[in-house]
C-alpha cells in the first residue's frame, strides 16, 4: 500500500488529489451518518398530544447499559423524550418505517437506570407488520423516553407516531347475569371496578380467577368490585362452569352482547380487562393475562389516593381520623411545612366508630400532619 501511494503521488498531483478528496470524503459522510439522537443524552425532544416525525437509525449503536429493546440485542438505537401534557392513554407506532424495528419505552434520566413503560417488536408479525406499536397509560408531567432500534441490529428510515388521548368514560350497561338476573353498572357507582371480558372455553382466562377472587375477598370491603363479562354464546355454558369449577367466583358475571363489546372499543381478544376508577373514568386496560401483583399495582392507588385525614376539636385536643383499610397509612407529622421533616407520630391509633383515631394534645406550637401509605 505504501508503494502504491508513492507511485500515486509521482504519477501526478491530480491523482493525488483526488485520492485524498475521497479519503476525506469517506471519512466526512461517515460522521454526518451518524443520528444526531444516536445515544440517549442526546435524545430528540418531541411535545404534543398529536405528533409525527422522522429520522433515520442509519449509524447508530448501542450504548453501555443501554436495555435490550423488546428483548432483542438490537444495535442501532436512536432515541426520542416526550413529556405527556395530560393523563390519558397513548399510542406510540414505528409505522411507515422501512425496517424491522423494535421499540421501548421508558422513565427515568439514566441510560443505565430506566423502568420499561411499554414495550413491543412486531406489530402484528403473522400480518406481516414488523413495526412497533404500544398502547398504555400516561401520566400528566411524566416524561418518557422512547427507543427505536432494529431487529437484530437493522436500520433505516425511522417514523415515530405519537398519539394521545384523554382517559374516556366507561360505558354504561345494563345485562343480565347467567341466571337471568338483569345488573346494571350503576349498581357499582362509586367503586372500583376491573371490568374482565373472559368466556369459558378461554384458558388463558379461567387462569386468572383464581387471583380475581382472591382480589375481591381482600379489597371488597374497601371499595372494590370485579365484574365478569362473558362472551360465551350460552347462558347455560356459563352456569356449567360456574356450578363444576373448582374455585367459587365471588364477583358478578354478567353475559357480553356485541354492543357492550363495541362500547369498549371492540374485544378482539380475551382476556381483555379494564380497571375503572370511582368517578367511572377508564384508567387502563389490559389485552391478555396479567399477575395478581399488576393488578394490585393498578387499583390500590384508585382504591386509596383520596383517603383524607379529618380533624376535629375536642376541648384542648385535636382529634385526627381516618378509614380503617386493608392497606394501612401511617400518621406522619413535622413542626415545619416549608421545610418538613416527617416521622411517624408516636401514639398508636385507636379504633373509635370503625375508623382510626389518634388525639393530640394542644401544647401551643405549631405541628403539620399527612396520612403515609404504608409499603
Amino acid at each position: 500500500m505504501e508503494n502504491h501511494l508513492v507511485n500515486a503521488i509521482a504519477g501526478g498531483c491530480c491523482r493525488v488529489s483526488a485520492l485524498g478528496l475521497a479519503l476525506f470524503g469517506l471519512a466526512e459522510n461517515r460522521v454526518e451518518a451518524q443520528p444526531a439522537n444516536d445515544r440517549f443524552a442526546n435524545r430528540t425532544v418531541i411535545s404534543g398530544a398529536s405528533v409525527t416525525v422522522t429520522g433515520s437509525s442509519v449509524g447508530a449503536a448501542t450504548e453501555p447499559g443501554e436495555p435490550k429493546h423488546a428483548g432483542n440485542n438490537g444495535g442501532a438505537s436512536v432515541w426520542w423524550s416526550w413529556t405527556a401534557p395530560f393523563s390519558g392513554f397513548v399510542t406510540i407506532s414505528t409505522g411507515g418505517s422501512s425496517f424491522d424495528t423494535v421499540m421501548g419505552v421508558y422513565t427515568g434520566t439514566s441510560v443505565s437506570a430506566l423502568w420499561r413503560a411499554a414495550y413491543n417488536d412486531d406489530e402484528n408479525y403473522s400480518g406481516g407488520i414488523t413495526t412497533s406499536k404500544v398502547y398504555f397509560d400516561v401520566t400528566l408531567g411524566q416524561t418518557y423516553q422512547i427507543a427505536v432500534d432494529g431487529y437484530d441490529g437493522v436500520s433505516g428510515s425511522v417514523r415515530l407516531e405519537v398519539q394521545l388521548e384523554p382517559f374516556p368514560l366507561a360505558p354504561t350497561w345494563a345485562l343480565e347475569s347467567p341466571f337471568g338476573n338483569l345488573i346494571h353498572s350503576s349498581d357499582y357507582a362509586g367503586k372500583v371496578i376491573i371490568f374482565d371480558f373472559w368466556a369459558t372455553w378461554c384458558g388463558p382466562c379461567k387462569s386468572e380467577i383464581e387471583d380475581y377472587v382472591f382480589l375481591q375477598d381482600k379489597y371488597g370491603d374497601d371499595g372494590l368490585v370485579i365484574v365478569g363479562p362473558s362472551v360465551d354464546r350460552t347462558a347455560e355454558a356459563v352456569q356449567a362452569f360456574m356450578a363444576t369449577n373448582s374455585v367459587s367466583l365471588n364477583y358478578p358475571v354478567v353475559m357480553a352482547d356485541s354492543a357492550i363489546q363495541q362500547a369498549y372499543g371492540g374485544v378482539s381478544a380475551i382476556p381483555t380487562t379494564f380497571v375503572i376508577d370511582r368517578d367511572n373514568i377508564v384508567r387502563k386496560k389490559f389485552v391478555g393475562t396479567r399477575s395478581r401483583t399488576t393488578f394490585e399495582q393498578a387499583i390500590i392507588p384508585l382504591l386509596y389516593g383520596k383517603t383524607t385525614l379529618q380533624q376535629q376539636r375536642n376541648g384542648n385536643e385535636l382529634l385526627l381520623r381516618w378509614p380503617r383499610t386493608v392497606v394501612g397509612f401511617t400518621l406522619q407529622s413535622s413542626p415545619d411545612i416549608a421545610r418538613p421533616v416527617w416521622s411517624q407520630w408516636p401514639a398508636a391509633p385507636s379504633v373509635m366508630e370503625g375508623m382510626n383515631t389518634v388525639s393530640v394534645p394542644s401544647d401551643g406550637s405549631a405541628r403539620y400532619f399527612r396520612l403515609q401509605m404504608a409499603d
